[in-house]
Order: structure tokens, then sequence, then C-alpha cells
């Protein structure tokens, strides 16, 4: 500690000695002495971290009495904190709020439990124990026990964030194992184990990583002795406006709440009826659909229609598999999702397909990063009834193993399809001064403009931020949301945004990647916006000479001039791209070749009042507009260093292509057939280069039914004009044949003819008629 505090100090006499400015850093806090706080009572709370300050202050989501204690440094700040009794338990965000922003959140557990760092001995029960395991270390602890007592040992690490693998051992008086427990998927790769002791004595717990080898962090809770709780609720999901009973799962008297109620779908939180709860707050999911609950005699099928549902279900007995008739329309579309890893349960389905007759047609086992299986079934001709099985396919069911299946026929997609997140977890806004916050959609088929409102419950917050940018236009990716600062103070809050379709469906904006995402998923929302002492004068950015007209064209680069304004020239600043784009992904990662990237990295060093960052776009392109700006970050001469950071204006820029196909005549074409030699047709039109494009232009023409041809043609690079030759063979049933699409194609750079840019698909329709 006192080798940081030294460093810090040398920091900040460069500093001086530069005559660079000195505004506050965001803080960061690193750790905690205990991962929880004690409701109804005094927890001291110990906090690690970088850029403290002078009087840092918790933001807490509840109402909290807390005093920094003397002795705080910039790198550790100690705080008494006291809950009242009615805060609720769960697990909650605590940040670090300075003069210069405020932290990212650290996850804690609050509850009536005593909280206390890992000791070698403890009494009385019950008690929160805190620490961290490293590497191959084993730690113990002792209490003292009476024959009879029920005692239950439980493991809070991966929950909480930490990438401890635990595994607990519980023994005896003499030293003998009564019980032991590892990670399950029912506790998110926590443990809990479970025992009546046997005797009077001195009883020890033990607790190790699974492979002997923590990595960091290995943080952990470690609970020992009584208290109720709540893994899951069945049903876990209900009807919005339904009146609807729950059972609670876990020990419990009784569940969580009598009934649920809301008019809003998502998710709503559940409140606990006893004093004695802990672990994380229960909830259900409120669906804008019917929810049907699974109640049948064993070889019974439940008779459901087709329509948008979910089917709420338990698998009670290893194997068990319960069987559903879905009513099905032929030559349609159904998505089926299973969710139960997703919800805590043990099980490990399987979704199987079957037709009356019992036999197999499809089968789905994991999903995209989960053991939960998803599917999309075309319904073959003539067939309008399926057998829908959840199988549990690995032998663990039981009680808990609870599951959800979601159906969803072919229909025009909404809001509630599409899922909406940021990168972003927190804002620090300088006097005057802007930020910017990414929010992204997949858009799984909706294609309808989307409305962003913030939730802001401070009435000072209100009055000193405008926020700019709310809306995704139609079919595009997302926006670049703008909180600009004015001069009037505020507090440091805590904010969620949703989003809102043209219907007043609500999506919620989920920060991306959040560990809590699954387990308490309202937590995955929040984003904390603070102030800061800074002032935005004192070091600015904004674009320089980028026309009004300025547009995003595939293939092409773009240059953005960019100006900055700093008090001081000793200083480099580092220039970063920000874009509205969803990139796409290779192996978990943005595709460079699809991703609208900056060419190179970009410093402005001394004195620099100008510069360009040049911008790769790729030939790809699905949405119509894309929002652009630039962060620059103010840096000491040595680059370790942030001493401030800004950012340009948004600017919203269309997408414009290259290249235009279009059709000498209407895109519906009607086809004479002979019943013996078929037809033949030519399909002319026109192509148009646009800028700066030269070269080859191939035109093709895709979607046609079988047994059908469209050679490909090429446009010279002097020539506008083509004509496609399409054959149709003699028993193409007479009608409308739709989905052909006309499209062109070309290569901005010669020497890279494989990328190419392509201009939009131009839908054409057959009208088949046979010859008399």
């Amino acid at each position: 500690m006192h080798a940081e505090s030294t460093r810090s100090q040398l920091a900040v006499l460069t500093l001086l000695a530069l005559g660079l400015p000195l505004g506050a850093a965001e803080p960061a806090l690193r750790n905690l002495n205990v991962r929880g706080l004690q409701i109804n009572g005094t927890t001291t709370l110990v906090c690690d971290g970088d850029d403290f300050g002078k009087a840092p202050r918790l933001l807490l989501p509840f109402r909290a009495k807390q005093v920094l204690k003397p002795g705080s440094t910039d790198k550790q700040a100690t705080f008494d904190v006291t809950l009242s009794d009615e805060v609720v338990p769960g697990y909650h965000h605590v940040r670090i709020v300075t003069d210069g922003g405020v932290s990212l959140p650290v996850v804690v557990a609050v509850d009536r439990l005593p909280q206390r760092p890992f000791t070698a001995s403890i009494d009385p029960l019950p008690v929160a124990l805190h620490g961290s395991v490293g590497g191959s270390q084993t730690l113990e602890t002792r209490f003292t026990g009476k024959a009879g007592q029920k005692v239950m040992v439980e493991v809070e690490a991966q929950r909480l964030g930490s990438k401890l693998r635990p595994i607990l051992h519980l023994n005896s008086p003499k030293n003998l194992q009564l019980a032991w427990a590892w990670g399950t998927p029912a506790l998110f790769g926590d443990t809990r184990l479970e025992a009546t002791l046997p005797a009077d004595g001195v009883y020890s717990v033990t607790l190790h990583d699974a492979e002997y080898a923590a990595p960091a962090p290995n943080f952990f809770r470690l609970r020992i002795g009584q208290w109720a709780y709540v893994d899951q609720v069945f049903p876990p999901a209900v009807r919005i406006g339904s009146k609807q009973g729950l059972e609670a799962i876990g020990r419990s008297s009784r569940a969580p709440t009598d009934h649920v109620e809301s008019i809003t779908p998502g998710i709503v939180p559940l409140g606990f009826h006893g004093i004695d709860e802990s672990g994380p707050q229960p909830f259900v999911i409120i669906s804008p659909h019917p929810e049907v609950n699974e109640q049948l005699a064993p070889g019974k099928l439940l008779e459901i229609p087709t329509r948008p549902q979910g089917v709420n279900g338990r698998l009670s007995a290893p194997f068990e598999e319960d069987r559903f008739k879905l009513a099905v329309v032929p030559l349609t579309k159904i998505r089926f999702d299973v969710f139960a890893e997703r919800l805590g349960s043990p099980i490990d389905v399987a979704l199987v397909i079957r037709n009356e007759k019992g036999d197999q047609l499809a089968r789905a086992e994991d999903g995209a990063g989960t053991l939960d299986p998803a599917l999309e079934y075309a319904v073959p001709d003539k067939v309008t009834t399926v057998i829908v099985g959840i199988v549990d396919a690995q032998g663990r069911g039981g009680p808990r193993g609870i599951y959800r299946l979601a159906i969803k026929p072919q229909s025009p997609a909404v809001l509630y399809d599409c899922k909406l997140s940021t990168p972003v977890q927190r804002v620090t806004l300088p006097l005057g001064g802007r930020s910017v916050i990414p929010v992204v959609v997949e858009r799984r088929g909706f294609q309808g403009e989307i409305e962003l409102s913030p939730i802001v419950f401070l009435h000072d917050a209100t009055k000193a931020i405008k926020f700019e940018g709310t809306v995704i236009p139609d079919g595009a990716d997302g926006t670049l949301l703008s909180l600009t600062r004015n001069d009037s103070p505020f507090e440091a809050f805590v904010s969620r945004l949703r989003g809102r379709d043209a219907g007043d469906r609500e999506q919620p904006v989920i920060v991306k990647g959040h560990p809590l995402e699954r387990l308490q998923p309202w937590l995955a929302t929040e984003i904390a916006v603070a102030p800061s002492a800074a002032k935005a004068a004192d070091f600015q950015v904004a674009f320089g000479s980028l026309p009004s007209d300025a547009a995003i064209v595939p293939g092409n680069k773009l240059k953005l001039p960019i100006n900055v304004t700093r008090t001081n020239p000793k200083t480099v600043v580092k220039l970063t791209l920000l874009t509205s784009q969803l990139a796409p992904l290779v192996n978990n990662q943005p595709d460079p070749n699809k991703t609208i990237r900056q060419e190179k990295p970009v410093e402005l060093g001394d004195k620099a009042a100008s510069g360009e960052l040049d911008v790769v776009v790729p030939v790809e392109l699905p949405s119509p507009v894309y929002d652009i700006a630039v962060q620059a970050e103010l840096l000491t001469p040595d680059k370790k260093i942030v001493l401030a950071s800004a950012v340009t204006p948004v600017r919203r820029l269309p997408v414009r292509l290259p290249l235009v196909v279009s059709l000498d005549g209407p895109a519906r074409i009607d086809v004479a057939l002979d019943a013996k030699k078929g037809a033949t047709l030519k399909v002319p039109g026109k192509i148009e280069r646009r800028e700066s494009l030269k070269g080859d232009v191939a035109v093709t023409l895709t979607g046609l039914p079988p047994g059908a041809k469209a050679d490909a043609v090429t446009v010279k690079a002097d020539a506008i004009a083509f004509t496609l030759n399409v054959a149709l063979p003699p028993n193409v049933p007479a009608g409308e044949v739709r989905g052909l699409k006309l499209a062109a194609s070309a290569a901005p750079d010669p020497k890279q003819p494989a990328r190419r840019v392509k201009s939009r698909d131009v839908e054409v329709t057959l009208v088949v008629k046979t010859a008399k």
C-alpha cells in the first residue's frame, strides 16, 4: 500500500511539473472485504480501488446510512453502512462516487445475516463469511453444533462474479466427512449442502477450488446456519393481466407472493414473506402471450392450438418426457425455445418433434451458449398436427425440474421478439460535457422504429441532462444516445433505458454480457450516471469540415476531419471511432470484414489542433443509416494516464449504395408456359454506377423454381444495359412464382475481385400461365 501511494504521489508531481490539468479520474472499485450487507444492522465495508479522492461515497439502490471512516486514502475507503429493516433481500449493486465520476458496479448479497471476514472459528450461527481462495489453497472454519441440529452450508461465488469453482466438505467432531457438495447448474456454478448433525461437538467446514487452481477473481461468501431461500418459482411465466398463484421451490414456508398481477410484459421481482430470507431475489416472467401450465396424468397429451404461447411444465422423475399435441398449419414455420438451464433448473432437456404415429421428425439438443434447445421447424405439406416432446435427456428430473416451452408460429415480428443492448454500465458528465451510450438491437425479424426512454427518478437530473438520439429508425442497427449536461448540478443516480415501438410494446435495454442477466435480470438494465467536477471547455473535440450530405458508401473509405481544443498542448490525444452498428461476430469477436472500423490507431501529438480518422466501410451493410461519433482521450506524454475524455456530436449518416439495378418493365412478368417445351423469356434492365464506382458489373436472378435457369450476365465497364435469359421447365405449376431477386454486384477495387458491393435486391414475380 505504501509503494502504491508513493507511485500515485509521483504521478501527481509529474503532472504538476508538466503544467497539465489535474482533472479527477473516474474511480475504480476493485475489491470489497465483504460481499454482503446486513439488513437492520451495520456492516463495515472496506473498498479497495483507485482514484477515490478525499470524499468518496457509496451509490446504493436503497436508502442507507453511510459513514466514511477516518484514515481513508485515494486507494482504500472504509464505510460503516447501516441498512433499515425495509431493504429487500437479494443481490444488489454497490458503486463508488467521487468528484471524478462513478465506478463500475460490484455485486453484493443483502440479507439479515451478520457479515464477517473469514475466520478459523465462528459463533454464533447463522453467519456469512467472506474471503478468497487462491490457487490450491483449502480454507477451514469451525463451529459448535448439537445433536439433531439442522445446518445448511452454501457458497456464493460465481453468482457474485467470482471464478471460483467451489467444493464444500462438512466434517464431524471426529474429523469424518458427513457431507460434501460441488458446483451445480441449479446454483449457477455455486454449491450448497444440508445436514443433520449426529452429535454434540465442534464441526469443521472446508472449502477449495474444484481443480485446486482457482483463477482470479476467487472471492466467496460462505453462509453457515439456517435461512429461507427460493431458487425457483412455478410457473416461471404468467400471462399479462392474469392473477396467478406461485409455488416457491426452495426452503420456504410458502410462495414468495400469493399471486402476481402485472399490466406490463417483462420481469417482475418477487418479495419474500419471512424475515430470514437469503440469496438471490426470485422473479417471474410476465408474458404478452397465453401461458399454459402442464398438469397431466402419465401418458396423457395436452392439446394446444397454433398461437404464440408458453407452456410451463415440470419433469418430476428421471428421464421423464412431457408430450403436447400441437395443431399446425402446413407449409409454415414454427419457432420452439425451451428454457430450463436458463431458469436455474438442473435438467438438461431435449426437444423432439414427432408425427401422430410416434415417428421422430426433428430433434434439438443444446442451443447457442446454453444447454437449452431451440428449433425452427418447417411444417411439411398436408401435416396439421405434431407431437412436441420435452425430454429429460440426462436423468436429472425431480421437483426442481421445471421448464418453459415458448412456441411462436410464423407471424410478423414485434418488439417483444427483439433484444436491445448496450456495452455501457456508467456515464460520467463534466460541466457542459457530452457522453454517448451505444444502443443496438437484434431485430429478429422486426423492422419498425424504436423509441428509447430513459428512466430518471431525480428531478435535478432531468433539469441538468438533455437526451438526444432517442429514436432507432426503421431497419437500423441502433443509435448513439447522447447525454449532454448543462451547468446545473445533479446527484449521481442509476438509470434504465426502455425501447418502445409504435404499438406501445416495451423492451428493456440490457447491459451486454452482464453476469446477472439470468439470475436477477433487472440488475443487467442498470446504468449509473454521475457528474464530474471537470469542465468540458478544458478539452473539446468536434468534427471539422465534414459535409452536411456526407454518407457511408459500402466498399469505400470515409474520412472524418477532427478538431481538438486543449488548454495545455503538452499532451497526446487518442481518437476512437464510435458507431451504432451491430457488428457481425466471428468466434465471438467483431468480424473485421463486416464491421465499420477505423483503419488504424490515430493519435494527435504535441500542439496538433486537427487530424483525420480514416474509416473502413465493409461492402455489405444491412442498415439504412448509421450513427458515428469520435471519442477523444487526453493522455499524458507517456500515454499512461488518461486526463480527460470528450466525444464529438453524433452524426447520423445514410448508407448510399454505389450500385443500383432496375428493370425496364414491371416487376410482375407474365409467362406463357408450353406443356412440352416450357418457356423462355428475356428480362431487360439497367444498372447505375455511383460514388465513383467503375468496372464490370455482374447481374443475377435468384430464387427460381427447381429446374429453371437464368445465367448471370456481365455488364462491361462502358455499358449500363443488360438482358437476362430465363428458361423455365414445363413442370412449373401455373400461378405466381414469388421470391425472385434481381441483384447486381461489382468490385470497387480491381485488385480485390472477391470483395464486392451489392445493389439492393429487386423483387420479381413471374405469373405463369399455361399456353393454349
